[in-house]
């Protein structure tokens, strides 16, 4: 049977067709971005080893040069202050004065403008600066010579004044040291750590205006305006004690939990997130006892040394900042409580440096991935540090193979963004992700998003994102949080690819509506990703500023009408997802053009002037939002269709019939379907459906009005010009 469609019905499955068209394109912009699905990283590097001139030293502690470059270390075994210069591979030795010392923490100072190192002696108590340039020695004793404070990690403030932080783990007390270089003399403030830091601390590390500490069950960080500590317990695991910390550039604090059992799996890798949880990664390989952590300044990601005293399995390790368990970590606040206070005097001496050349061995090691995890081997060699310099190098501390080996990685990328951002129901916030460069990376990364469905992400501003060498590129997504979106911690994921390689981080989304989640759970994001109102990008472009009449009426027709009801603030969800994919590269052109801008003023005079007018009909009818709502924005979007779309149509085409050539009964039945659609979903209460019959229900309003004023238009001048040809021709 010959299968035939009559015109009538072709022009109905037409209206359909459009219709269903139209709810697809809707609906596409509330989905969630499909995201890249497969990892994969650099595993080639190159490892190059010196072995330290003393015999079974022990390097131990590894610092850098102010300059950045590597490095200074210390011989745990062999009682020494090191240097290694690698572009001549020469060391330099200094013997420390007191016997059996066994130095453990190095940190650099500058003091009257040269290098100053200071470092901790754990086998006699003592601390000790000592001078390169002068090759003087000066030790201060902190207890009895014998070993019995635990005196550990070391770390000095980044300030004109030499303020040094010390931990005596055995003591429970961290001390503080300031140097005066016109006496050497050193005041010592002794402070008991409180009950909640476990018992005593590990690691320190002294930024401006605090200390942190890990606990061994807590991250502590010193206050020095409030002159208190606040803690933040870390989770429970087995044993496992906090061994190491460290701060991102976003001031995140970073440490290491574990213990040294060669069986044990009870090994960590976490991140204080905001002020109100923690984020902890598991590290799977039996016995890996992580020690120092650092983090890359390139691409931001840690590197953890996995010791591996009993198993012999150890690694240097770094990860991509993806997945991993978020669990609370509320935190308390004790008082600042400075026991004894003592005047310490230097004991001084000179020491006489060897230097030695080294010839370096060189190899390609392959890691190995798990998870996020990129592992190099480094099997018995136990190493206790790696740090990373300036330009990605990693080097690392090998006690038992008594060497200092530097790991340079093959080329490679990473993914940069805050790494937490707070936003309220109904908030919106441009993203902005930033590609680095390891290694001379150059290539195009293709970039995609994962977010819950509470949250909608828009397209990338410009996908794939162009490396060049040694160069950043960056991108910018919009996201927005359903009005209805349940308060707590929710990752979103952002991945990149080259084909080849693969990288993914986290950003973690703060929702904050209720009386657990405040603003301060935020408190490391920067204020550029704090805005809760997004801005109207080209209106202030064009007008000059945010505080321009103009702007402010169209900020507030947005914020305080349409958003203060469920369907406006659905509607502005999907409108901010479109809105925002574009107008960051319009507002740029127009910011950067003047002609562009006098063009744009005239383009947004009557949309000015129509939006006053809805916002009008908004405040009339405020007292029932929903039902404002819906009446100011069917006046809006019919007079935006009638005026930008309708006019023009009409001048610029021949004869038209309003009920074939224009649809107009298709889009008056899509009008209604929207509408209907509304009521249905606020009846149920179905955010989805509220997003998509709202947006449904704007753009069928602006092209029913558009159809029927080109149509009137058009009809208007067929009568004007039948009327003149009459006149022209005679009757």
């Amino acid at each position: 049977m010959k299968l035939s469609i009559s015109r009538t019905n072709s022009k109905r499955f037409a209206r359909y067709e459009a219709l269903a068209i139209l709810i697809l394109m809707i609906s596409g912009s509330v989905l969630r971005v499909s995201a890249i699905t497969t990892y994969s990283v650099s595993t080639q590097a190159t490892l190059t080893e010196w072995t330290v001139p003393t015999p079974t030293s022990g390097p131990w502690a590894l610092t850098l040069d102010p300059t950045g470059k590597c490095c200074w270390f210390l011989e745990y075994y062999g009682n020494k202050v090191g240097h290694l210069d690698p572009n001549n591979n020469t060391f330099q030795e200094w013997t420390i004065p007191t016997l059996n010392a066994n130095p453990y923490s190095l940190a650099t100072s500058s003091a009257s403008g040269s290098l100053t190192l200071w470092g901790t002696e754990a086998g006699r108590d003592k601390v000790f600066t000592f001078s390169p340039s002068s090759e003087l020695f000066q030790e201060y004793s902190l207890g009895l010579g014998v070993g019995t404070s635990g005196i550990g990690g070391i770390s000095v403030e980044p300030s004109a004044q030499v303020r040094v932080w010390v931990t005596e783990t055995f003591k429970n007390t961290n001390v503080e040291l300031v140097y005066d270089p016109n006496t050497g003399n050193v005041t010592a403030y002794t402070n008991p750590f409180p009950k909640m830091a476990g018992g005593g601390a590990y690691g320190v590390y002294a930024g401006a205006n605090s200390v942190w500490y890990a606990g061994f069950s807590a991250l502590v960080r010193w206050d020095r305006a409030g002159q208190q500590y606040t803690i933040w317990p870390l989770p429970t695991h087995g044993s496992a004690l906090g061994r190491s910390v460290t701060l991102d550039q976003y001031g995140q604090a970073w440490y290491t939990q574990g213990v040294s059992d060669s069986n044990s799996t009870d090994n960590y890798v976490g991140v204080l997130r905001g002020n109100n949880s923690i984020q902890e990664w598991q590290i799977s390989t039996p016995g890996a006892d992580p020690r120092r952590i650092s983090i890359d300044p390139v691409s931001e990601r840690p590197w953890v040394a996995e010791e591996s005293q009993q198993a012999d399995n150890a690694t240097i390790t770094t990860m991509d900042t993806y997945g991993g368990t978020i669990v609370p970590s509320v935190p308390t606040t004790a008082p600042s409580v400075v026991g004894n206070v003592t005047i310490l005097s230097p004991s001084i001496s000179t020491a006489i440096v060897s230097s030695t050349t080294v010839a370096p061995a060189t190899s390609t090691i392959t890691g190995s991935t798990d998870g996020q995890f990129i592992r190099f081997p480094f099997g018995s060699t136990q190493p206790h540090e790696a740090i990373v310099d300036a330009n990605g190098n990693i080097w690392i501390s090998e006690p038992s193979a008594n060497k200092i080996a530097r790991l340079s990685l093959s080329p490679d990328f990473a993914l940069l963004t805050p790494p937490v951002i707070s936003l309220p129901q109904g908030g919106t916030a441009i993203i902005t992700v930033t590609g680095a460069s390891i290694s001379n990376y150059s290539g195009k990364v293709s970039l995609g998003i994962t977010s819950p469905r509470s949250v909608i992400a828009s397209n990338f501003s410009l996908n794939p994102i162009s490396f060049s060498s040694g160069k950043s590129a960056s991108s910018e997504f919009t996201i927005n949080v359903a009005p209805n979106a349940s308060g707590g911690l929710t990752p979103i994921l952002i991945q990149g690819t080259d084909g080849s390689i693969s990288h993914a981080i986290s950003l973690i989304l703060v929702i904050p509506n209720s009386t657990s989640l405040t603003a301060s759970t935020a408190s490391n994001t920067t204020s550029t990703t704090m805005s809760t109102t997004p801005k109207c990008l080209i209106a202030t472009a064009t007008y000059g500023s945010e505080l321009s009449p103009e702007v402010q009426l169209l900020r507030n027709f947005r914020d305080n009408s349409l958003a203060k009801s469920k369907i406006g603030a659905s509607f502005l969800i999907v409108f901010n997802a479109w809105y925002y994919s574009f107008s960051p590269r319009v507002a740029n052109y127009i910011n950067d053009h003047l002609i562009a801008r006098a063009v744009m003023k005239s383009i947004l005079y009557p949309l000015i002037s129509f939006i006053f007018l809805s916002s009008g009909v908004y405040t009339k009818l405020s007292a029932y939002p929903e039902f404002a709502a819906v009446v100011a924005g069917l006046l809006a979007s019919a007079l935006i269709g009638s005026f930008y779309i309708g006019l023009p149509l009409g001048l610029l085409s021949r004869r038209i019939r309003p009920s074939r050539s224009w649809g107009l009964m298709t889009w008056g039945i899509m009008l209604l379907t929207g509408i209907s659609a509304i009521l249905f979903a606020e009846i149920l209460a179905v955010e989805s459906i509220l997003m998509i019959s709202s947006s449904l229900t704007v753009l069928s309003a602006m092209f029913t009005s558009a159809a029927l004023t080109a149509a009137t238009i058009s009809r208007k001048r067929t009568r004007i010009r039948n009327h003149s040809r009459t006149i022209q021709y005679g009757a």
